[in-house]
């Protein structure tokens, strides 16, 4: 591993003849002499990384025994005739990732047992006549990522025993018809992402054990209608990004295919019975062509197909009876489309379906009992469409449905009845629909909702008692309404709900009870509303509540009696309010508090008792406030305080002292402030902390020594104040950022 030997001489390993394995990794060796390994016989595997090293042409003479030879991440731009010439026994070959631009023809010729070569990740452009042609147990070759333009058709000749090769990522434009003629026994063939054209029909006439081949991203207008005819074993084809127009019949006796990608080509449509006789395959994707109609005759025979993606087409209608043919469908995709309406009936003959995809359509209403006969249905997505009603019964049958998504769409209201049958529905999302008015009976079928999200609604109010019924209800947010207030009973029957996110509305006021009832509740958020204060008694019923976030409301004042109704409320955000003036008793309540954060207020001082309670606190912070000069008392905290973020304030000077009663602090930031000067006294008492940001402030000189007081003190900050470059070298060479300090960084939970 990591060393500082500068060179190999021919000897160096005299005495070490029993030594199986060797590796040198990062290693500082900058030359391998010829001979270098002359002395180790029994030398079976041998690994050169991510180093700098001149190697001599004989540098590997006399490893007779090496099996395994790796070289990567080393610049190897060459590689001579006679390298290798001793290495008769080696089974693997690797030499990826070193820059290599040429290699000399027969460099390989000595090594007839190997059985994997791994060239892939350099500058190749060609490879020399017969490079390979005597390795005649070949079973691996990976030449990809590297530049090949052309390949001769004698490069793969003699390599009967040829499994897998890898040739993607290169800059191939044309194949000769018969480079695979002695591949019978090749099973993968990875030609993805290279400039190819033209595919020769006879490019596979031999290649009869093909399994797998991969053609995607290249240039290809069209497939020869006998390209896999004698590849009767094939099981994938993977063709996608290519501008492919048109399909023949080149399926036909693919009787083992299982999966076909056609994704993102430019097929305008599918012929009929084109897959017929294809009775393995259980994928299909056609996502991302310009398929505008389907018809009942496209998925003829495909009786065991599971998942079809016909996503992002210009689809505009699906004939009656078009996926008949496909019972043991599992999943289908429909979405970003421009389908304006499903016939009656069209899901009928598919009932293992599990996820029907629909949304990015332009549907405007559904057929009654369209999804009448899928009984195995889990997922259900609606989501950006025109749909203005769902009628009574419309999922009536889905009582497997556990995840529906309807955002988007055009709903004005939510009546009785229209969620019946959805009584495994765990998710639900109703956010960005023009919806005027809720029916609180139309949650009734819902009682095994987990989540309910409602987001971007016009209503101003809910009544009370609106989600009784969602007794298994555990997280509910509505965010971006107009609501204006909560109201008693609002939330009355959410015994099991934890999290309750109101942000982005209009709530300007809160009624005394609002929340009664809600004992399992562990996070509020009530972020971006109107309030203007808090008022005792307005969380009555939060008493586990562990997280309240109040943030980016007008608050001015806090009621000190307000958090005795939140005993274990741990987490608090009062930040962007209009806090500036404190009585001290706000915080007195909550003794278990962790984190406050009251940034972005208008503070310009605080009472001298205000954190004394907080005995827990541990994260402190108060940026962009109207700080000016610290000292003792300025921040009253008590002595468990490890963060303290000060960002952004008006601070110009701290007093000796400050600090004194600080020295839990692990991470204090001063960034974005106005300090001129900094002297030896200025942090005296954080004799624990471990960063320090001083960060775009006026600092203009700085002894580099002036933290010497701080012993653990690991990092320091300066960018952006008006010091000379050899200062904040100088700090830096003695304060490195370390990786280690990412243990200390300052959770947020927002």
């Amino acid at each position: 591993y990591k060393s500082d030997i500068g060179f190999h001489e021919p000897n160096i390993f005299e005495g070490y003849e029993h030594l199986k394995v060797m590796k040198f990794l990062f290693s500082n060796v900058t030359n391998i002499a010829n001979g270098s390994f002359k002395n180790l016989k029994n030398l079976q595997e041998l690994e050169i990384a991510f180093s700098t090293v001149d190697i001599d042409d004989k540098a590997f003479r006399e490893l007779f025994s090496l099996k395994k030879f790796l070289i990567y991440g080393t610049k190897v731009p060459h590689i001579p005739k006679e390298l290798f010439i001793d290495m008769h026994a080696l089974v693997e070959f690797n030499l990826h990732g070193n820059e290599l631009e040429r290699i000399e023809e027969g460099a390989f010729d000595n090594s007839p047992n190997l059985v994997e070569l791994h060239v892939y990740d350099n500058k190749l452009t060609h490879l020399p006549n017969n490079l390979l042609n005597k390795l005649v147990l070949l079973e691996s070759v990976y030449l990809s990522q590297n530049s090949l333009c052309v390949l001769d058709e004698d490069t793969f000749k003699g390599l009967s025993k040829l499994k897998v090769l890898h040739l993607e990522n290169n800059q191939l434009e044309t194949l000769p018809a018969h480079i695979f003629n002695d591949q019978d026994s090749l099973t993968e063939l990875h030609l993805k992402n290279n400039k190819i054209k033209h595919i020769p029909e006879d490019l596979l006439a031999n290649v009869k054990s093909l399994k797998e081949v991969y053609l995607s991203i290249n240039e290809i207008e069209g497939l020869p209608r006998d390209l896999f005819k004698n590849t009767p074993d094939i099981q994938v084809i993977e063709v996608s990004d290519n501008p492919l127009r048109t399909l023949d019949n080149i399926f036909t006796g693919l009787s083992k295919l299982k999966k076909i990608i056609l994704s993102h080509n430019q097929l305008t449509s599918i012929p009929d019975g084109i897959f017929s006789g294809l009775s393995s395959l259980f994928e299909l994707d056609l996502s991302g062509n310009e398929i505008n109609k389907i018809t009942p005759g496209i998925f003829k025979g495909l009786n065991g197909l599971k998942s079809l993606e016909l996503r992002s087409n210009t689809m505009t209608i699906v004939e009656p009876s078009s996926f008949d043919d496909l019972p043991s469908l599992t999943s289908l995709s429909l979405e970003k489309n421009k389908l304006a309406s499903l016939p009656s009936g069209i899901f009928d003959k598919n009932v293992e379906l599990e996820s029907l995809y629909l949304s990015e359509n332009h549907i405007e209403a559904l057929e009654k009992g369209i999804f009448t006969n899928l009984p195995n249905l889990k997922r259900l997505d609606l989501d950006s469409n025109r749909i203005k009603n769902f009628e009574s019964g419309t999922f009536k049958n889905l009582k497997q449905v556990k995840s529906l998504y309807i955002c988007n769409n055009e709903l004005q209201t939510l009546s009785p009845k229209m969620f019946e049958g959805l009584n495994s529905l765990t998710y639900f999302s109703i956010s960005n629909n023009p919806i005027k008015s809720i029916h609180c009976d139309a949650f009734e079928d819902l009682s095994s909702l987990d989540s309910l999200t409602i987001e971007g609604v016009d209503l101003e109010s809910f009544p009370s008692n609106c989600f009784s019924s969602l007794k298994n209800l555990s997280s509910f947010t509505i965010r971006n309404s107009k609501l204006n207030a909560l109201k008693k009973g609002n939330f009355a029957g959410l015994n099991s709900l934890k999290t309750l996110y109101l942000t982005e509305n209009h709530i300007k006021d809160v009624e005394v009870g609002a929340f009664e009832g809600l004992s399992e509740l562990e996070t509020l958020s009530l972020h971006k509303n109107h309030l203007s204060e808090i008022k005792a008694d307005m969380f009555t019923g939060l008493a586990n509540v562990d997280l309240l976030i109040l943030s980016e409301n007008k608050i001015s004042s806090i009621d000190s009696d307000i958090f005795a109704l939140i005993p274990h409320l741990r987490h608090l955000y009062l930040n962007s309010n209009n806090l500036h003036k404190f009585k001290g008793d706000e915080f007195t309540m909550i003794k278990n508090l962790t984190q406050l954060d009251l940034s972005r207020n208008a503070i310009e001082s605080f009472p001298s008792d205000i954190f004394k309670t907080l005995t827990s606190l541990t994260t402190l912070t108060l940026d962009y406030n109207k700080l000016k000069t610290l000292e003792k008392g300025s921040i009253p905290v008590g002595h468990q305080l490890e963060f303290l973020s000060v960002v952004g304030n008006d601070i110009d000077d701290i007093k000796s002292g400050t600090f004194d009663d600080f020295e839990s602090i692990l991470n204090l930031d001063l960034s974005n402030n106005i300090l001129k000067h900094i002297n030896y006294d200025m942090f005296q008492g954080l004799r624990n902390m471990y960063s320090l940001n001083l960060e775009h402030n006026e600092i203009s000189d700085l002894n580099p020594n002036v933290f010497d007081n701080l012993p653990e003190l690991r990092q320091v900050r300066l960018a952006g104040n008006k010091l000379d470059d050899s200062v904040v070298e100088a700090i830096t060479r003695k304060y490195p950022e370390l990786d280690s300090f990412k243990r200390y960084i300052k959770p947020n939970l927002q």
